[in-house]
């Protein structure tokens, strides 16, 4: 049932489910996303696979008692075992596998050391590539500093702060409101491009926020002006009304210098703090279907119709 706050299901697309250096060699991760309960391991070719974690013998949970042997899923109840594309291959007690026996399985693919997952109610395969994050591979980029929230709110109310550019000012105490220059939104792909204004110690500094994103789960946000890095933000659905959001932080620092290196952390505990300021507003606001707006903010409702496309509704 959706909640009275916002009239949205969970969408369809691209979802971060675990990362990469999360799933060593025969090893199951539990989750839960889309509204059930899901398992994550590798199959026997070492590629990643997120599949419902309930047994089509007699329903266990796999992710409780579970384990992975060959790249294989084996259940706790009656040891039926699965291979990576959900088929049962091994029933201990029978002398062959039921080949009606399957797990819901959804396409996955790793990309930039983050494992997605492919989610659609209607179980539809993918509509869009996931983007490469050009900065994983660059050796002037730093290691991901990963920070993980879980918000009682839907994704799209999340997503929404993005094109909301006055309230950097007013919530996160941003020098004055910055001035976007270009929304662009080309089939699943979206763009916004700002000049900021963000706070040090000496004053405020000129700057940039830069965001490329696909999909309704998936963004790189590129910072420019006291440091150069990049925030890739994952928004995955526990279900309609709760969002995990991790946000990968990357700094581009190929000197090693130490005074860029202390910038970054205070950016980082910076922005970090930001979000704890916009949780307390996501999780108690009610979504407005014709709010009240000015004339500089209609990259909100530009935003709102570009997001229906990722509900069944508006297929």
């Amino acid at each position: 049932m959706n909640s009275k706050r916002f009239p949205f299901p969970m969408p369809y697309g691209w979802f971060k489910v675990a990362l990469s250096n999360e799933l060593a060699d025969q090893q199951l991760l539990a989750r839960r996303y889309f509204g059930t309960d899901v398992v994550i391991w590798r199959d026997d070719q070492g590629r990643a696979v997120c599949a419902e974690a309930y047994c089509a013998h007699l329903g266990a949970n796999l992710g409780v008692g579970g384990s992975v042997s060959d790249g294989c899923l084996h259940c706790p109840f009656h040891g039926w075992v699965y291979d990576g594309d959900g088929a049962n291959v091994e029933i201990p007690y029978a002398e062959h596998p039921n080949a009606k026996a399957r797990l819901r399985t959804y396409p996955t693919v790793e990309r930039g050391g983050i494992v997605l997952a492919w989610y659609h109610p209607d179980e539809e395969p993918p509509r869009w590539k996931v983007m490469d994050i050009p900065e994983y591979e660059d050796p002037s980029y730093g290691e991901y500093q990963v920070f993980d929230y879980t918000i009682g709110t839907c994704m799209q109310e999340i997503g929404e702060n993005g094109f909301d550019q006055a309230h950097f000012e007013f919530v996160h105490s941003h020098p004055k409101v910055g001035t976007t220059e270009k929304v662009e939104f080309n089939g699943y792909d979206r763009v916004v491009l700002s000049a900021q204004q963000f706070p040090s110690s000496k004053g405020p500094v000129d700057g940039r926020i830069d965001v490329v994103g696909r999909g309704p789960g998936f963004a790189i946000t590129r910072y420019q002006g006291l440091i150069d890095a990049s925030l890739v933000g994952c928004s995955t659905p526990i279900d309609d009304e709760t969002t995990q959001v991790t946000f990968l932080f990357t700094l581009r620092n190929p000197d090693r210098d130490d005074h860029t290196a202390r910038i970054a952390r205070a950016f980082v505990d910076s922005v970090s703090r930001e979000i704890g300021q916009d949780i307390p507003i996501w999780e108690h606001k009610r979504y407005v279907p014709r709010p009240a707006l000015t004339a500089t903010e209609k990259p909100i409702l530009d935003y709102r119709r570009w997001y229906q496309q990722f509900y069944c509704q508006a297929d």
